[in-house]
């Protein structure tokens, strides 16, 4: 099943704010602010007025909104259209929409 198929377990609303460390399974939504350390055998999903300062280890991950910090991906790194990065970025695929914002030292493939 492709990232975006897959049911949603969790959502972080807009609006909200969490800090720490979150691990989980299934596929999680950021659509508030998120600091701290993000770790998932699964997919994280930012979306457009999500936000996420800090360290993240995905399987999968699909940008819309902002990421800062070191990432992760050992899966598929979707950076949409409204999507922005700045950090240090490795990941083992890549796909960037035209107009995603990357301001990051990157290592794509393995």
């Amino acid at each position: 099943m492709a990232p975006k198929e897959r049911h949603l377990n969790a959502l972080l609303g807009k609006g909200a704010t969490y800090e720490g460390d979150l691990s989980f399974e299934g596929r999680v939504r950021v659509d508030g602010v998120f600091r701290g350390q993000i770790y998932t055998d699964d997919v994280l999903e930012v979306g457009e007025s999500g936000r996420i300062e800090g360290d993240v280890d995905a399987e999968d991950l699909i940008v819309a909104g902002r990421v800062e910090g070191k990432i992760r991906v050992r899966g598929l790194l979707t950076v949409e259209s409204t999507g922005c990065i700045q950090g240090d970025l490795d990941a083992v695929r890549m796909l960037t929409r035209e107009g995603a914002k990357l301001r990051a030292t990157v290592l794509v493939g393995q």
